[in-house]
This record gives structure tokens, C-alpha cells and sequence, in this order.
């Protein structure tokens, strides 16, 4: 567990960034259809996944991990972006969506890293078994995402892709959705509207 109080003090000045893109994920066929509560959106939030996720510890917010291009959604399932140009990741299924969110702490920003004291690298170091290796304390990741999430200020976060070099991830707070006023909504390739949050 995190040592208790805050380890980003400075993230009371940051301000957070309105977000409205078309968004993409890509999800293993397999695993979707497998999945016990099965949604086209597939939220496989910590609350959902025990290993947790970059920003999320197991058992803290729920969140859904898209990407801005998709290119960029491609490598993050495939492990990288060679891998997906040459079509070595199996079948899968893509999801094209639109997300309108109103403030997100944007980690692509140097002025917003150096104001929270925390580097591009730290951002994107690994943080997949770091607890395990560092007698149970979290990654920098998972402090900064339950202090984003706990805040209350932010819908999300915006940050650099590990895998595509250039591209931009998101994770969702989806718990913060607020309908009418926020949400992620799946489309069908007609354009027409295939699922919502909230």
C-alpha cells in the first residue's frame, strides 16, 4: 500500500484541460467474448483486474484505457507498434469512439510533468510488478492516479504512449461520467450510436 498523504502536492495547481476526440481500443476477441460481464466497451477497470493498470492500483477507480489514434490502440494491444503494422496480434475487435470529457490532467505537457516534479520517463516507466518488487509500495503512476481520481477535479488522464512512439493514451475515470455533460459513446461504422456512458 502507498505511504499515506499526498506524494504530488502540486497537483492543486494544475488545471485540468477539456477533452472531445474520437478515440480507439482494441480488445483480443477472445478475452472480450470470455469477459464475465461482457460490454463493448470493456472496462477493465482495477475493480475489475487485480494487477491494476499505469494510473490505476487494484482495487482504487475504475477506468477505461483508449488511445487518440489508432494506430497508437493497435500497438498498446499488440505490444508494440511493429507488431501491429505487421499483423502479428491475432484477432481482435476495434472500437472507434467519441469522448467529451471536461478536465483532464494532460501528462504530454512538459509545463504540467515539471510542475508535478515527475518526468516523461517515470511516467512511462513500467509499474506491472513493481509493487511485488518493492516490498508492496506503488509506482509513481499509481500515487499519481489515486491522487488525480481522489481529487475530484479530473475526469481522467491524458499521456504518451509506451508503445507508439508519438502517440497519445487516455484512461477514462469512468466513475466521473456525468450524463449529459460527459460520457464515451461507442459507433457502429454507419456513424450511428452502439453504446454509452454513462
Amino acid at each position: 500500500m502507498s505511504v499515506v498523504g499526498p506524494k504530488f502536492p502540486t497537483l492543486r495547481h494544475c488545471e485540468g484541460v477539456p477533452y472531445a476526440c474520437q478515440c480507439f481500443r482494441v480488445v483480443d476477441l477472445e478475452s472480450y467474448i470470455a469477459a464475465e460481464t461482457p460490454t463493448l466497451l470493456f472496462d477493465l477497470g482495477p475493480k475489475i483486474s487485480k494487477g491494476g493498470q499505469r494510473f490505476s492500483p487494484p482495487g482504487d477507480h475504475r477506468g477505461l484505457y483508449v488511445s487518440a489514434e489508432l494506430p497508437t490502440a493497435g500497438a498498446e494491444y499488440a505490444d508494440g507498434a511493429d507488431r501491429w503494422a505487421k499483423g502479428e496480434c491475432g484477432k481482435h475487435v476495434v472500437f472507434n469512439m467519441e469522448v467529451r470529457l471536461r478536465s483532464v490532467l494532460d501528462l504530454t505537457k512538459g509545463a504540467v510533468r515539471r510542475s508535478l516534479k515527475i518526468s516523461n520517463p517515470i511516467v512511462q516507466s513500467p509499474w506491472a510488478g513493481y509493487s511485488d518488487l518493492n516490498g508492496g509500495k506503488w509506482p509513481p503512476t499509481w500515487d499519481l492516479g489515486h491522487e488525480v481520481f481522489d481529487s475530484g477535479r479530473f475526469d481522467g488522464i491524458l499521456f504518451p504512449s509506451t508503445k507508439k512512439k508519438g502517440g497519445t493514451c487516455l484512461l477514462v475515470f469512468t466513475e466521473r461520467l456525468m450524463k449529459g455533460r460527459t460520457g464515451v459513446t461507442i459507433l457502429k461504422s454507419d456513424g450511428t450510436v452502439w453504446e454509452e456512458l454513462p
